[in-house]
């Protein structure tokens, strides 16, 4: 045994020092990765490469998942598209005009914003061999694993905003269920010739009789005004139904409310001088200008922004020019050079360095169509880390030069872990802004939808509301009619209210946390600016239109429904806990009787007074008792016979219910009561009954006094008996009432 015990010990002391061993070479090793020196650079790139650059081609980043709505576009001008009957578009698609007529995001889709990252000193990145794989100073295996990361989780930021940006589209079409609006026309041709014409005679016929009905009451001003009402209606409806002029006013009041959207955009989103900046910038005379610039504000917003400010810290917030070009006023970027074109664009998008590498990076639709084709990475991408080391003339120190206003270190990823951390934001912020644009475009579509079922239900509401009596048909028609228009205008101005928000919010030098929290608040705000706008509060009111046909009801019904999920989802969650609280506070107790009771049950732990009754039982124990309490002596009086002779007991008295005795025609023993004080009062109708007729009619009784019932301390004397006899017949029933009157 001795023998055995040391054995024992010397294999644990053995094992012991195995495990320092493995954590002090493995804590070098972490510590080597993670704070490399010039001596190790060879073993870590190894790993890392020099360079870390991605080239991104067409379709990529959610583009072949969700289709772009080409609103560039006329639609007599489609260039060829992948679906060009649809007017959609995914991955790269043939753009004829000069590149200054298109913004970044139509250019680029979600391609380009991926965070580069270099391992070259500022001396060995501004040198002018920039060969993949040479002159690499410090590689680092944790700032580039952080650095994948960081981009797999903004790879989720460009899906999520890729599918709102275009669902937003789909629904800020002037038209965007136009596909239908054949088969409408022919639903209404049809229900016009067939329903609306052959009723209006037959309505005609019945206003006629209702005018005969109020003219011989004198009610003449209703008669006036229902006549007027349904001549209105009959030229209105008529005229309105006629050569395609519901199509022309639903076409002209989309495009209207596209104008003014569009204008909106363009002038709050601009800022200060109303005009867009790059990425987003186009001409004044773009088509649909605002639409445009409202989906590329969406992209700034949500996915360059953050790219950029991964990719060059803060400077990246806004446009970034040399430093001996182009400059920044009241947030207005002011290139040297208006005038300079590139293959990107005109002006200040092609000085904008963040512009410059988002192209570096990427496959545009240009580049995809052009005749030549460039090594971007070498012709695009090194000179752009050349010149933020500090530029590479005359082979000089560069390490106090600063062509751009971007720490080299930001740009090179050398704090990556700060690139995760704004990969998480972004896509949190992405969820909240996409899922709040995707509720405004989804509202949007239903009441485009609303406008669409109203235009094909008019012939046969206007049948019905023809009639004077039927106005409320009609004018609740209108007012819904309005209303869908007041909403599809209203949703637009809540986007661009938002997005303006969130622009201000995103860049922001605050928390992260704050950021979100104010992100939240804005949401929160906009769901109670909806509501409003919803129940009808900036829609005119139309006398005597109600929503007669519900549908209006029904819209606001689905979108508190869609607001509900949120709660619903936080309600289901708290349920679920309680769920697992309860089973698990179930199989305690179950232990405890099992194990600290000895199996004895539930009963000895009552007994005890360590466990009180459910509620169950405690109903159990309630019925019990009272099941015991029947038992008992009972009643020797009923409700419909006749009193005991002998005197009553408080057992024996008859117990107190809420029906009248004496329904069978005969009248109770009476029972020695003290007199109460009588009130005069209206002799009542009496009921009648079959009986003996009476020669003429007689005056009601007097009112009896009301007995009252005994005390049941104290035993009641009993009255003389009396001989019984058969009831008096009825009086008859006086025919006046209580005022007097017959």
């Amino acid at each position: 045994m001795p023998s055995r015990n040391a054995l024992l010990r010397a294999v644990g002391r053995t094992g012991t020092a195995v495990r320092a061993v493995l954590f002090v070479a493995l804590t070098l090793m972490a510590l080597t990765f993670a704070s490399p020196t010039s001596a190790y650079a060879d073993f870590s790139c190894d790993f890392t490469g020099d360079e870390s650059y991605q080239m991104d081609t067409p379709g990529s980043n959610g583009e072949s998942m969700f289709a772009s709505v080409n609103q560039w576009e006329k639609s007599g001008e489609r260039a060829t598209t992948l679906t060009d009957s649809t007017g959609m578009v995914t991955g790269a698609v043939k753009m004829p005009r000069s590149p200054d007529k298109y913004t970044v995001y139509e250019l680029n889709g979600m391609r380009g914003m991926n965070w580069s990252q270099t391992f070259k000193g500022r001396g060995d990145a501004s040198e002018r061999n920039g060969n993949v794989g040479s002159g690499a100073d410090d590689c680092s295996v944790m700032a580039y694993v952080n650095n994948g990361i960081a981009n797999s989780i903004f790879d989720g930021t460009k899906i999520l905003t890729r599918a709102a940006v275009s669902i937003k589209e789909a629904a800020s079409n002037p038209s965007p269920l136009a596909g239908l609006y054949e088969g409408r026309d022919n639903v209404v041709t049809t229900l016009k010739k067939n329903v609306l014409r052959p009723a209006v005679p037959v309505m005609i016929l019945l206003v006629g009789l209702w005018v005969f009905t109020k003219w011989r009451r004198g009610d003449m001003r209703e008669v006036w005004a229902g006549i007027s009402w349904s001549a209105l209606t009959i030229v209105a409806v008529t005229a309105f139904l006629t050569g395609g002029n519901y199509d022309k006013v639903v076409s002209t009041a989309d495009s209207y409310i596209a104008r003014a959207n569009s204008a909106l955009t363009a002038t709050v989103l601009g800022g200060v001088s109303g005009e867009m900046q790059s990425p987003c910038d186009l001409d004044d005379n773009a088509y649909n200008r605002g639409l445009r610039v409202s989906s590329c504000a969406m992209y700034d917003t949500l996915a360059f922004r953050p790219w950029a400010l991964g990719q060059f810290g803060d400077p990246g917030k806004n446009c970034i020019f040399k430093n001996d070009s182009g400059k920044i006023e009241k947030g207005v970027c002011l290139p040297a050079d208006k005038n300079a074109t590139c293959d990107w664009g005109r002006g200040a998008r092609c000085e904008d360095l963040r512009v410059r590498q988002l192209v570096a990076q990427s496959w545009t639709n240009k580049d995809e169509y052009g005749d030549k084709k460039i090594d971007k990475m070498m012709l695009r991408w090194v000179p752009i880390r050349r010149e933020i080391a500090g530029g590479y003339d005359k082979g000089d120190d560069v390490s106090d030069k600063k062509i751009y206003p971007v720490a080299f270190n930001d740009w090179a990823g050398k704090n990556a872990g700060t690139r995760v951390g704004l990969a998480f934001y972004s896509i949190v912020a992405a969820f909240i802004v996409g899922l709040m644009v995707i509720v405004l475009s989804a509202l949007t579509l239903l009441w485009h939808a609303v406008t669409l079922i109203l235009v094909i239900l008019l012939p046969l509401v206007a049948t019905l509301g023809i009639h004077p009596s039927q106005q409320k048909l009609l004018k609740g028609w209108l007012e819904t009619f309005i209303h869908s228009f007041v909403l599809r205008a209203g949703f637009g101005v809540i986007l661009t209210v938002l997005l303006v928000l969130y622009q201000m919010i995103l860049p922001a030098k605050v928390a992260l946390g704050t950021q979100l929290l104010l992100l939240l608040l804005v949401t929160i705000a906009v769901v109670m600016m909806l509501k409003k706008l919803l129940a009808g509060n900036f829609t005119p009111q139309v006398a005597g239109g109600e929503d007669a046909l519900g549908i209006r009801d029904g819209a606001n019904a689905t979108f508190e429904k869609v607001l509900g999920k949120t709660s619903g989802a936080a309600a289901d969650t708290a349920r679920t806990t309680g769920r697992v609280a309860g089973s698990t506070a179930r199989g305690s107790a179950w232990a405890v009787d099992r194990f600290a009771n000895k199996g004895r049950g539930r009963a000895a732990l009552q007994k005890r007074g360590w466990l009180g009754q459910s509620q169950r039982e405690q109903r159990k124990a309630a019925h019990e008792a009272a099941a015991a309490r029947k038992q008992g002596p009972a009643d020797t009086a009923t409700d419909s016979g006749p009193a005991p002779a002998t005197d009553p007991t408080p057992k024996s008295m008859p117990r107190r219910t809420g029906r009248v005795s004496g329904s069978s025609g005969q009248q109770p023993a009476s029972q020695s009561t003290a007199p109460v004080e009588q009130r005069p009062s209206a002799p009542q109708p009496q009921p009648s009954v079959p009986g003996p007729r009476a020669a003429a009619p007689q005056p009601a009784p007097a009112p009896q006094p009301r007995p009252t019932m005994p005390s049941p301390r104290a035993a009641a004397p009993q009255p003389p008996a009396t001989p019984k006899q058969s009831p008096a017949p009825p009086p008859p029933r006086d025919p006046r009432g209580p005022s007097g009157r017959v």
